[in-house]
């Protein structure tokens, strides 16, 4: 399987369960020593919208995320995740890491796709669930404003 471009892999990193994340982590082998580029960190990140999703960008508010670098057989792994929760945002930058690295870039792919597949499928249940209330509005003809 080729190596997925590192966009691809942070997103479904950062979108992942957390126990999902980790159990996937640990089933693709030994983890090496990594070395601490960042450790990992909380904050405030500013989330930016645009209306109707093609209008000039605004601050929408903020948002608590985790932050954390590694590297890791001399590839440098960089996650973001939204919410309190370092041990996650390392994770996610030691998969990142780890998705460079030509020893374990097969399983990181795996271990990705296996990733978004349960994101996709959380997202067909949600959306399913919406649907469950979607009202459909109409309106009658009856027969009053005929002439």
């Amino acid at each position: 399987m080729r190596p997925l471009d590192q966009a691809r892999v942070m997103r479904a990193l950062a979108l992942a369960d957390r126990e999902s994340l980790f159990s996937r982590l640990e089933a693709v082998g030994r983890i090496p020593d990594f070395e601490y580029l960042r450790e990992p960190q909380k904050g405030l990140i500013m989330v930016r919208g645009r209306a109707g999703g093609v209008g000039s960008p605004f601050n929408l508010g903020e948002a608590l995320a985790s932050r954390c670098s590694v590297s890791v057989n001399g590839h440098r792994g960089h996650a973001y995740v939204l919410g309190d929760d370092p041990a996650k945002a390392l994770a996610a930058a030691i998969a990142s890491a780890l998705a460079q690295d030509p020893a374990y870039a097969g399983g990181i792919a795996e271990m990705v796709l296996a990733l978004e597949g349960e994101l996709d499928q959380e997202r067909d249940r949600e959306r399913r669930k919406t649907m469950e209330t979607k009202v459909d509005f109409f309106t009658l003809a009856r027969g009053e404003d005929e002439d």
